[in-house]
């Protein structure tokens, strides 16, 4: 092989070893960290209730008397008294109760059909539409006033003959606390 021959191929290796080498760039670099902290959640909850000892008439000229024996059309009312614990720093949580209470009647019944409402206040202000339980409520009583109607049925399928003379059991008056977005808690 010629001299100009092998300098030619030489060139050309040093060529393709320099840009090669131009493409790889070495340089030093580190990471530093920080300690991030703790983040603390709240809570929300509500104690288990109690009650009054009686239902009493919530409405007409027998209001607030004590119930004895029901009939299509009237409306009882219990107050019932929980304690709240509500902890974080944009909490706020809406107050509500079923629309419809379950029972077990004896004998069965199956025509009857009760409703149920509430209304609620917390430390002794009421709740009106809108208002919510924060963290300024941690604490305090939360006092839901449980309505049972008793309405008038349709003379084919609902509260008919066959709710006469019957006792119903009802189950476990519940109040639910759920937590709402605000503008300082919006979602992510």
């Amino acid at each position: 092989m010629k001299k100009t021959t092998k300098g030619v191929l030489a060139a050309g290796a040093a060529v393709v070893l320099l840009s090669g080498g131009a493409t790889t760039l070495a340089y030093w670099s580190d990471t530093g960290t920080a300690d991030g902290g703790d983040v603390t959640t709240g809570s929300l909850s509500l104690s288990d209730g109690t009650c009054d000892d009686q239902w009493v008439y919530a409405s007409g000229s027998a209001a607030g008397e004590a119930v004895t024996t029901i009939v299509p059309g009237d409306a009882v009312t219990k107050d019932c008294t929980f304690t709240v614990e509500a902890t974080g720093d944009h909490l706020s949580a809406e107050v509500s109760v079923p629309d419809t209470l379950t029972y077990t009647a004896d004998p069965a019944a199956a025509s009857l059909e009760l409703a149920v409402d509430g209304t609620y206040d917390v430390g002794g202000t009421p709740i009106v539409d809108g208002d919510v339980i924060t963290e300024a409520n941690d604490g305090q009583t939360l006092t839901a006033s449980f309505v049972v109607s008793f309405p008038f049925g349709d003379a084919e399928t609902i509260n008919i003959n066959d709710t006469q003379n019957l006792t119903a059991t009802l189950d476990a008056l519940e109040v639910t606390l759920t937590q709402t977005q605000t503008e300082e808690n919006p979602e992510v």
